[in-house]
């Protein structure tokens, strides 16, 4: 065999594999498209608003907080669908409630995801 000949089971190991490619809708974000996301996805975002202000305890919290706490809120406000106002509107409630020490044994913001979660409609 020369160098220029193809040799048939080389030709078959360098056949193309076919990919299907499934687009994901944007907005379905971490599951909400489903009961179980829409169910516990106000309350998740609440949860993950507490453990940065649990992270942020003491006089790291008057630091730290704001820096933390504004920039996931901004994310989870858009996640949610938020408009541009309202998204900032929650960063700042967010960074605010991470700066302020006295909230971190109290999980409110996951109060407040549960409550929103029991006041949307079906």
């Amino acid at each position: 065999m020369t160098k220029h000949e193809i040799d048939p089971e080389q030709e078959q190991r360098e056949e193309a594999i076919e990919v299907d490619v499934e687009r994901l809708d944007p907005d379905d974000f971490g599951g909400q498209g489903t009961n179980l996301g829409r169910a516990l996805g106000p309350v998740l975002a609440g949860f993950i608003i507490d453990v940065i202000d649990f992270a942020t305890f003491g006089a790291i919290g008057l630091y730290l907080g704001f820096l933390m706490g504004a920039p996931a809120g901004w994310y989870l406000a858009r996640a949610f669908g938020l408009g541009r106002r309202q998204s900032l509107y929650a960063a700042l409630a967010c960074g605010a409630y991470c700066t302020i020490p006295v909230t971190s044994p109290i999980p409110v913001a996951m109060l407040l995801g549960v409550w929103a979660r029991a006041r949307q409609k079906r």
